[in-house]
């Protein structure tokens, strides 16, 4: 399936605890986004909390390979059909996970011990953007 349009927008947010380098939370957020595969990104502290914010289809590329690669299509596309509301979604990130570069997902914030890492995507054709990411088909076979 072709890529839907570019009018994404992918926001990544973490909660900086005291005992953690904000280098290496930084690190783990870019790492959901693909890094530099995500194109120009946006980071900036909002309080305690460090934000990542990127647009384009491009950002979500790193979440839809390892998806298929660690055959977690099936809960991601429930994780974000379940947690929409509008033309916005979001799921929670293993923060830990995403420092060494793996997706793991998160049901409830309290799984994760230093607490999740936060991955909201926001598109006028949200519909297209999730069958992007995990068509249904696919994760059906999952």
């Amino acid at each position: 399936m072709a890529p839907p349009r570019d009018d994404v927008r992918v926001r990544v947010e973490a909660g900086l605890n005291p005992s953690e380098d904000p280098s290496k939370v930084l690190s783990a957020a870019m790492n959901v986004l693909g890094g530099r595969r995500a194109g120009d990104v946006l980071e900036r502290l909002e309080g305690r909390v460090l934000v990542v914010e990127a647009s384009g289809i491009r950002a979500l590329f790193a979440l839809r390979d390892q998806a298929r690669y660690r055959r977690t299509m099936a809960a991601l596309r429930r994780l974000l059909l379940e947690n929409r509301t509008g033309n916005r979604t979001y799921v929670y990130l293993n923060r830990q996970a995403a420092y060494i570069g793996r997706i793991s997902f998160v049901e409830e914030e309290e799984e994760s011990p230093l607490g999740p890492i936060v991955l909201r995507i926001e598109s006028d054709d949200l519909d297209s953007v999730i069958e992007w990411l995990v068509p249904e088909k696919e994760a059906l076979r999952r």
